[in-house]
């Protein structure tokens, strides 16, 4: 199987990080990995690197290899998922409230406020997934209270009711925000009813909102957007979990069906990723067209172009790019 690698070199200080793009040749079509991301604060350097080139081409991100847990092999990598799945849980609460308040457009503009933050609050303890249909049932409750109340007074209204009726499954622990809970539940659902009004998006609105009050209740080093990028990508892991707070979050972070926090990192529904251990031999890319598989019994080695690299010499937003290129050579990849 002839491949032409294309090999990104991501500069992440004195620590390692590389897109590859492997393309058939004979189908035309691209497989990509991303390997190791730096320490975790470079975790939005890295997006920020292979986020355009992934776009140009057209390419998700198909794998994550973690070559070992060292953080600065893995952090990036761990800061990439979390932030990702900050992106996926601000949508997720931004969904809630934009169907609740548009549900009572009919009303004032308190009562699609009260209806929003139900929707807000209710998201935040748990009921989504199997549980959405509890949102609706709060309501149709909040929305006669609502009458002629301040956003102020509509906002908690909505808010207090959920965190006394919504039904938590006991399987998933809730997505927990603190305080911050209540500010996201009023701020996102006035936003909310204001785009209504206005004729906007409501959830577009409702997410900008969220997205910045969440973004504060996590390190710096999480605080960015991904575009949702990493939900489906899949997890090479061959190293040995030398750093297990860290490797804990990266085996489960497949989780799907609810919210979840660890150690002010969140986990999100909804997301397919998936985590496998190859065995040292094996072919790391043998036949991945439609997914990585196991390389047949005293298989030859698969040989590949490499066509050119990119090393990137900057950090932040304008990075200065240097291009170098080399000849063509056939090359072999195993683990």
């Amino acid at each position: 199987m002839a491949l032409q690698l294309t090999i990104h070199m991501i500069d992440v200080g004195q620590r390692e990080s590389a897109l590859v793009v492997a393309a058939n040749v004979a189908t035309g079509r691209h497989r990509t990995i991303l390997i190791d991301g730096g320490l975790l604060g470079y975790a939005e350097t890295v997006h920020n690197f292979i986020d355009p080139i992934l776009r140009g081409y057209g390419y998700p991100l198909d794998h994550i290899l973690v070559s070992h847990y060292d953080k600065d092999h893995s952090g990036g990598v761990i800061g990439l998922l979390n932030a990702n799945n900050m992106r996926v849980v601000s949508e997720a609460i931004a969904n809630a409230v934009a169907n609740a308040a548009q549900w009572a457009a009919t009303g004032t503009r308190s009562q699609q406020i009260a209806c929003g933050a139900v929707a807000a609050s209710a998201t935040i303890l748990g009921a989504c997934g199997p549980n959405v249909n509890q949102i609706l049932t709060m309501c149709q409750v909040v929305f006669p209270r609502a009458v002629g109340k301040t956003d102020d007074e509509a906002g908690e209204i909505g808010f207090n009711y959920a965190l006394e009726h919504t039904h938590r499954p006991w399987s998933f622990p809730p997505l927990q925000v603190g305080e911050n809970g209540r500010r996201i539940a009023k701020i996102s659902s006035v936003a909310a009813a204001i785009a209504i009004a206005s004729g906007s998006n409501p959830a577009t609105a409702a997410f900008g909102a969220i997205f910045l009050l969440i973004a504060k209740t996590l390190p710096n080093q999480l605080r960015f957007d991904t575009g949702g990028q990493y939900c489906n990508v899949h997890l090479i892991d061959i190293g040995q979990p030398i750093w297990p707070s860290q490797s804990a979050e990266i085996c489960a972070d497949a989780a799907s069906g609810q919210h979840m926090t660890k150690a002010n990192r969140m986990m999100a529904p909804g997301v397919s990723r998936t985590r496998t251990m190859p065995a040292r031999g094996d072919e790391m890319r043998w036949n991945s067209e439609a997914g990585p598989t196991p390389a047949p019994p005293h298989s030859p080695a698969i040989f590949c172009l490499a066509i050119n690299s990119w090393v990137w010499q900057g950090i932040g937003n304008n990075p200065v790019q240097t291009v170098w290129r080399r000849k063509a050579e056939s090359c072999t990849s195993r683990v």
